[in-house]
């Protein structure tokens, strides 16, 4: 019987602990094969691990060479090209191996054409679905948070009160990206779900100025207006996102 090779999202899910006991020794069976890809997962965990690291305890970036956006762009355009390498080598094994289902396929749509925000995807899964530490900017007034992330965004930046959809403001984060620094902002349910509306510098998107993505139970929307680029990260489940992300386009 031919050994299963699970999808790329399969083993996201592994990084971030997601996984069932069975799922995980599926997983883990596979990078015990794979030398390559055993590689890359363990690249992935040391990112997250890093991003939590830099941004824990601190209110406002310091200065920091690796922050640079040189510095970043190289370290970017190098994973996305190992990245690339990798999720071809997969698609091989699995066309020489007869498997070609649903995860090759998965697979090949996505080297072919990459989803956009996948950092707005990883910032939620880093921060808001982190129990039970709430992200480290937190005890700030609303006055207070609009101050903060104007200055650390450059930009003028109000958020709006999302109570009258459920959800209160718990905090906010900043990431790197290589464009320059980001805010991750996080609202929680009464029933403690969480969101997160990820704001980043960035050009508009190569063929549309918003979409949808899904990775998962997970649902992001996003779009672009001056210069940044916005995302709301959720359930994909959740039947008021849309009226969220209206609330959001009318006031940040």
């Amino acid at each position: 019987m031919t050994p299963i090779s699970p999808s790329e999202e399969m083993l996201h899910a592994y990084v971030d602990g997601r996984l069932d006991a069975g799922d995980r020794q599926v997983v883990e069976a596979f990078l015990a094969r794979s030398p390559d890809w055993a590689r890359t997962v363990a690249g992935w965990k040391a990112d997250a691990e890093r991003l939590r690291a830099e941004c824990a305890g601190a209110m406002l970036l310091p200065p920091n060479p690796r922050l640079e956006p040189a510095v970043l762009r190289r370290g970017l355009q190098a994973r996305m090209r190992r990245r690339a390498a990798l999720a071809a080598s997969l698609l091989l094994t699995a066309g020489l191996g007869g498997v070609l289902g649903w995860q090759a396929r998965n697979l090949s749509l996505a080297a072919a054409r990459p989803q956009p925000m996948a950092d707005a995807v990883q910032a939620y899964r880093v921060f808001a679905m982190a129990r039970p530490h709430p992200p480290e900017v937190g005890a700030l007034t609303p006055t207070g948070m609009h101050a903060w992330l104007s200055q650390a965004l450059g930009r003028a930046t109000v958020l709006p009160d999302l109570g009258a959809h459920g959800f209160r403001l718990l905090g906010a984060q900043l990431v790197p990206t290589d464009a320059g620094a980001a805010a991750v902002v996080i609202y929680e349910g009464e029933d403690s779900r969480r969101i997160a509306f990820y704001i980043r510098p960035g050009g508009p998107f190569p063929t549309e100025q918003g979409g949808t993505r899904r990775d998962g139970a997970l649902l992001t929307q996003y779009w672009f207006r001056d210069g940044y680029r916005f995302a709301l990260v959720g359930r994909a489940d959740d039947p008021n996102s849309a009226e969220i992300v209206w609330t959001l386009r009318s006031t940040v």
